[in-house]
This record gives structure tokens, sequence and C-alpha cells, in this order.
């Protein structure tokens, strides 16, 4: 992995190209090392090429993006743009996976850095960034206020590199329990998982080691695109009207107009549907979905960090406005709304889903924004979800094709018979309150 460092300058505005690529990020089988010239390289986006480590920081991982070309860079992109106007007195910086060259940076306003910044990590050992490394690096840093993490992921961590040792970012991962005491507890530090099934171990496990509010997928994620009607949407054929265009500068989600070409146009978001991927058993599936990102805090926590950590991350997802702290509640009402339902062709869907959802905050009723398999909801709290997730093993390692979701306690050997439709999910309306309730914390 190579990185940049991002003090995120505004984009030239250009027409944004399309990638025709496939929109899951989940985890993608190992792929023959290719080794480039540039995969030492390091950029900052403040011009100066240096880096403060004392300095409040929000750290942007692009992990392994083997057959996604530049979208998990264009996400990150989209949302350092949204932390350098939040906060422009932070410094934003980008860890950049060898999949991403030199040359897809230009014009983003990166300036490569000379100096050493991270002591014993010389920028060189950067070049193929294994877990260690990455975690030695972040602890150089006295101020974290926030990490996300772009790319392919899986149940039981995110990935770094496409192929290579110790490429997985998990707890497992050395020193990453001492990384705790680098965020910045007089704030609101959070982490959050942008790939497939993030949320379903690795989110858990990371909260309760770090003690921050981290989030991720309860299903694979896909990319999605602003288009020219000012809405989000899947970006692959079939997934969005065929009457509308991709736009080409973003008049919704920043508080200056910023240019789609590299990244201010792209976000990551879960799919809309039960994840039927590598890690999946092929006849059923994992069964059970949520279809948005979804908290954990697992830990103890006396001063409501959890709430206010969410919705400072909220303030920073790419939506159809920019929203801060200061924003009145029907803004952050409306901005939930793109945030739990997901918009499609069916253009009558999304006014649906937002008006079940607010009925059922009000009446605090059972409700999902799950549009497919809508009786399959997971059902989770704080520390991790009440259905059990269950893979074949082999000497205790699990095995591809062969995990699901099933009702804690079933004893049958196949899935199929240890599925029960939901009647009465209960996340997505406390998750909503709860960024509700993080948002008055925060005024």
């Amino acid at each position: 992995m190579r990185r940049w460092f991002s003090r995120l300058s505004p984009l030239p505005v250009a027409s944004f190209l399309a990638l025709a690529l496939p929109a899951l990020a989940c985890t993608a089988e190992p792929v023959d090392d290719v080794e480039s010239a540039e995969d030492d390289l390091v950029a900052s986006f403040d011009k100066s090429g240096k880096v403060d480590l004392a300095k409040p920081t929000h750290i942007l991982l692009v992990g392994d993006s083997d057959k996604l070309g530049n979208m998990p860079l264009y996400a990150a992109l989209g949302r350092g743009r949204r932390y350098t106007q939040l906060y422009p007195n932070d410094q934003v910086v980008l860890f950049v996976t060898q999949d991403v060259k030199a040359t897809d940076v230009t014009g983003t306003g990166t300036t490569v850095l000379k100096d050493e910044p991270f002591g014993d990590v010389k920028l060189a050992d950067l070049s193929r960034l294994s877990a260690d490394k990455l975690v030695a690096a972040m602890e150089r840093f006295g101020k974290i206020e926030s990490v996300d993490f772009f790319g392919h992921s899986s149940p039981f961590g995110a990935l770094t590199e496409s192929s290579g040792d110790n490429r997985t970012l998990n707890t497992w991962a050395p020193g990453f329990a001492g990384l705790a005491d680098n965020f910045d507890r007089t704030r609101t530090p959070y982490m959050t998982l942008n790939g497939c099934n993030g949320g379903i171990e690795t989110a858990p496990k990371l909260s309760k080691l770090l003690k921050i509010p981290v989030s991720g997928a309860l299903t694979g994620s896909n990319f999605q695109e602003l288009f020219d009607d000012g809405n989000y949407y899947i970006g692959d054929d079939g997934f969005f009207p065929k009457t509308l265009k991709r736009a080409t500068i973003n008049t919704k989600s920043f508080t200056a107009n910023a240019g789609c070409w590299r990244g201010a146009c792209v976000r990551m978001k879960p799919q809309d549907a039960p994840y039927r991927g590598v890690w999946a058993r092929p006849d059923t599936g994992f069964q059970y979905y949520l279809n948005h990102y979804t908290f954990f805090c697992n830990y103890d926590d006396p001063q409501k960090t959890c709430e206010k950590g969410m919705t400072a991350s909220l303030y920073a997802f790419l939506s159809s406005k920019p929203i801060s702290a200061a924003s009145p509640e029907s803004d952050v009402k409306e901005v939930l709304a793109d945030f739990f339902c997901t918009r499609s062709t069916d253009l009558t869907w999304f006014s649906r889903c937002r008006a079940g959802l607010e009925a059922a905050v009000a009446n605090n009723t059972p409700f999902t924004s799950n549009r497919t398999a809508a009786g399959k909801v997971l059902d989770c709290d704080r520390t991790g979800c009440t259905q059990e997730f269950r893979c074949d093993k082999v000497a205790d390692v699990p095995q591809k094709k062969t995990c699901a979701f099933v009702q804690k306690g079933c004893t049958k050997t196949d899935p199929s018979l240890c599925a029960a439709p939901n009647a009465a999910p209960k996340t997505t309306v406390a998750q909503y309150k709860a960024y509700l309730a993080g948002h008055a914390l925060l005024k």
C-alpha cells in the first residue's frame, strides 16, 4: 500500500467517467503481486508535503481494490472533502493501496511527501502496507478524530492489500489495542468500515478494543454515484432510471460546488438485498441483512460518545444536503432518510420508505428499510446481532461458501431450516433515534 495525505482542495470541474465495474466491495481472491516504481509514493493535500503528527487528524484508508478500479479511492476522496469543509483546521490523511497509481490522483491537489514523519516506519516500508505497518504508522498520530476504510472486506476483517502476508486489518493486528490511546477523546472519534459485511464480526470487536463507535455493513456494499436529478443510485446499469445521466458537478453534498471528476460524487452504501457472495452458502446466502451501515458501541458509555460519534460520521456522509452540528433537525432527517432508504428504478419506493421510517420513529413501532427479503431482518444492539453467524470451519478457520445467519440456538445443520421471519424489527428505528440524539448533543 502507498499513501496519500490530504488536506483536500477543490477539484477542477470535468466530466466524471463512470467505470464499468462490479458494484460489490467484498473479499477478492488473491492475485499475483505486480510491483510498481510508484508504490512508495506518499502525498499531502495541504500542498506543503508535510504531516503534523500532533494535529487533529481524519484517516482515510483505501484498502484492497482488486477489480474495483478507483471507486474505493473516489469514495474516500468524497468523504475527505466533507471533512475539510466540516473541520478546516484539521488534517485529512489518506493511505492508498498499491492498486492506485500516482497518475490516478493527478489533479486532486496532492503533494508528494519527502520527509519521514513516522519514525521507525519509513515511507519505503509503506510500499506494501501490511496491517502491522499501518497500525504502527497510525500510532504516530496523537489526535485521531476518525478512521474510514474503503475497499474489499469480509465478516472477519478489512483487507489492506490484495495479496501478501498480514493483510487483514482486525483486532489481531499487532499493536492494534494500543491504538485506543491515540483517539482524541476530547471530541467524537469513530471508525467506519465501508465494504462488505464489516459489521458482522469486525465492527463489534473493534469497538470493544478501541472503545469508540465502529460501523460496518451487514450485507454486501455497493458504490453509488450522483445523478443529474440530485440523488445517488447504484451506478450499474439496471439500478437507476434510464432517463438519468451521471452528474458532472455536485451541487448537493458540499457547501461549495465540487466537480465530479476524481471522487466528489461517489459514495458507498450497503446493498438492498441479502449477501450471496464468496462467503455465503450458495443455497441460502446469509439469509438476514440490514441495508444500512450499522454502528456498534461495545463499551461502557456514560458520556454518550456512541450517539455523538454516530452523528459526527453522518455529517461526513455524501447526501442531498451538507449537514453539520449547526443544521436544523429537519435537514438531518432528510439526510437520514437518504442514509436508510435506497433509491432504485422504482421511483415510488424512496418516498414510501421515508414515510414509513419517520412514522415508525414517531410512534416507536417496528420498521425495516430493507426493500427485498423484508422479513429476514437482522436484529442488532450496540454489541452485536441477535441472529447467530455460523460458518463451517476447518482447524477453526471459517470456510468460504459455508456461512449464513441462523436463529440463535437452532441445532439443524441446514441453514434454510434455521431462518424465521423477523416480524418486529427494531434496529433501524433505534439507530435513527441515536443519530437524532447525537445531533441534539452536538448542537
